[in-house]
This record gives structure tokens, sequence and C-alpha cells, in this order.
């Protein structure tokens, strides 16, 4: 009997002790919590980067996975700096380029540029169409209903040997509508003078009025116009007269032109 009530007593003890122990162990097993603080380096910090309060909980990680860093900045396309495509410099930049995509001159063929229309015709638009240049196109009387279409072929400045009451009275404004730009250059003599050749070369050597169409009545003066032109580019007077019987030059204008070149008559 006394055997049978200490055996009793024992488990009784042991089932309390049960909980006791498992607490006690419990307590000395540490949480997650309790494990990040210990360790500061620990996996579960690099989860959020940018938390606020990772960056100076986990010394340990990797300064380059964190996005909130410093460094971080250089990695913005549009951060200030040379090499930022958005920063205002790089407006600049690009017109630079477009404009080293210009040709250097009516007889440049190097870049890809806007050229006149091939061909020695252009029906009910230009009367004598040519070509005397790549980005020069010649002609005589212009169609005014066919203005719009000069456009559109590519042509980007008009420039009239005609006198005010040759042509069609209102061919500047219906021009200037078609989004081109108009220059008149008068001619009511033989041959254009010294001055108006020059006006007329400043106007061909700028790339920026590419393509060109030069026109007049029947481009007989045309004709005089690039002869004269091309000469004082330093073309030989014998080939310069050629070119212009080549886009309209005729008897009628070619002994003053001729005379201008210090060229013997016909």
């Amino acid at each position: 009997m006394r055997t049978h009530k200490t055996k009793t007593r024992k488990s009784l003890l042991r089932a309390a002790m049960v909980p006791v122990t498992a607490l006690a162990m419990g307590a000395a097993v540490p949480t997650s919590a309790s494990a990040q603080a210990t360790n500061p380096c620990a996996p579960a910090a690099a989860v959020n980067p940018c938390a606020p309060a990772a960056m100076p909980s986990n010394p340990c990680a990797p300064a380059a996975a964190n996005p909130c860093a410093p460094g971080a900045a250089a990695a913005n396309p549009c951060a200030p700096g040379a090499a930022n495509p958005c920063a205002p410099g790089a407006a600049p930049a690009a017109k630079a380029a477009d404009a080293s995509a210009l040709p250097k001159g009516p007889y440049d063929t190097t870049v890809k540029a806007t050229q006149a229309p091939y061909g020695n015709e252009m029906p009910n638009i230009v009367d004598n169409y040519l070509r005397a240049s790549p980005y020069i196109g010649t002609g005589g009387f212009i169609d005014p209903t066919g203005i719009p279409m000069l456009k559109m072929l590519g042509f980007k400045t008009v420039v009239s040997l005609l006198k005010p009451d040759e042509g069609a009275p209102n061919e500047g404004d219906l021009v200037k509508k078609s989004g081109m730009n108009y220059i008149q250059i008068s001619v009511p003599t033989m041959a254009p003078t010294a001055d108006q050749v020059a006006e007329f070369a400043k106007i061909a050597d700028d790339p920026a009025n590419y393509p060109i169409l030069l026109h007049c009545e029947s481009s007989n003066r045309v004709g005089a116009m690039w002869a004269l032109y091309r000469a004082s580019k330093g073309v030989p007077a014998e080939i310069a007269v050629e070119e212009g019987r080549q886009v309209g030059l005729k008897t009628s204008r070619e002994p003053q032109v001729r005379q201008d070149l210090g060229l013997p008559p016909l």
C-alpha cells in the first residue's frame, strides 16, 4: 500500500513538471524576432531593403543590392549629368546631328537628303523642267494649280526670275500657302546682273533651301542665271555656258552671257 502511494505521488509530480519544463524550454529557444535583433545579418532583413528600419538593422547587406543607397541615383537615366538623355543639353546635340546630315553644296550626294525630282518633264506643273544639280530643278512657267504638287514632290524653295507683271499674279502667295519658301529675283534684262547672280549663289549654296526650283517664263533666263552662277563658282566659262544651254539658255540671251564672261561672240 505504501509503495502504491509513493508511485502515485511521483506520477503526479512528473505531470506537474511537464508544463514547467516546456515553458523553460520555450524560453530557451529564441523567436524569429529576437533572432533578428540578435543577428543583424539575418536573411529577413534583405526582403525589403527600402523599409525605414531595414537599412540600419542590416549592416551586412551588400550596398549594390540596396536600390535606396545613394549609388542607385547613378542608374537613373534622367539624373543630372553628361550621360543624361533627359537633360536640356540633349536637344542641341540632336540639332547638331541634323545639321551634319545636310549636304555641303548643290552637288554633294554623300548624305541622304531630299533631292529635286529626276526627269525632263513635269506635265501640267512646270514647263521645260530639268534637273541642273541633285538639289536644284529648273524650268519655265509654273501652272498655279500645280503648285501644291511641288510641295508633295519635295521642293522646299521656289526662286522666280519673273518680272512682277509676268506669271501668275498670286504665285508667291500660292507657294507660301503650300508650305514652301518663295524668293523673287526679277530679271528684266537679257542676263542677270552680277548682284543678282551673287544673290542666287547665296540661295543655291545654302542646304537649308534644298531642294530648289528655279524658274522663269520659258527657262531662258534660268539658263543665263545658271551659266553665270556656275562660272562664279570656278567652272570654265565655255563649260558654264554649255550647262546653261542644257537647262534653257537660248541664242537670244547667250550673247549677253558670253560678253559678261569675257567670251568671244557667237
